[in-house]
């Protein structure tokens, strides 16, 4: 349940499921999408000792945050 919060409150999350879901993904695809990407975006943070950055994540995928 943890990603419908992610969905509603994080820009990334919900800029991910948005653009699946115009793709025409089910919604549950997306959820089950974004789940995967919240556990891969955790390890990888953890396994280089780093701190989440929204903005890079945004420059690298050229989107502008409103």
């Amino acid at each position: 349940m943890s990603v419908l919060s992610a969905i509603r409150y994080n820009p990334i999350c919900t800029y991910f499921y948005e653009k699946l879901k115009e793709k025409g993904k089910h919604s549950t695809v997306a959820q089950i999408a974004v789940m995967r990407k919240i556990i891969l975006i955790a390890f990888s943070l953890y396994k280089n000792n780093q701190v989440f950055d929204e903005e890079k994540y945004f420059k690298q995928k050229g989107v502008k945050l409103s």
